[in-house]
């Protein structure tokens, strides 16, 4: 079992400072069976996210991060969300998103409207 939760301002700002990211930032934390396993930060510019760092222990523990990171950013009014984490770049093409100069990017609401195998 796992669960993606938001991260209070504190361990937001925890893993800001671990990871080299700038605050302000948004973080969303990973548990499977209960132990904390993974997170990813957002930044937001305008309508852009960027997904400043994402950690996990797979693949597809990675597209969860990315699809709970996504949704977060739609509530908070985001309309295109952007990459630059070459580590990220399979798992990205394979969920539809589109190269953009050194990364990739993809229009939010496209996004939730394909299937979740990214085709």
């Amino acid at each position: 079992m796992f669960l993606i939760t938001p991260a209070d301002e504190q361990k937001t700002a925890a893993l800001a400072k671990r990871e080299g990211v700038d605050l302000p930032a948004v973080a969303l934390v990973l548990f499977i069976d209960g132990t904390e396993s993974g997170h990813v930060l957002l930044r937001f510019r305008n309508s852009v996210a960027e997904i400043a760092c994402l950690r996990a222990p797979d693949a597809e523990y990675e597209e969860w991060l990315i699809r709970a990171a996504l949704n977060t950013a739609a509530n908070r009014s985001a309309i295109d969300a952007e990459c630059f984490d070459p580590m990220l770049f399979d798992t990205l093409k394979r969920l539809g998103f589109s190269p953009k100069g050194n990364g990739y990017e993809v229009f939010i609401p496209e996004f939730f409207n394909r299937p979740c195998n990214g085709g």
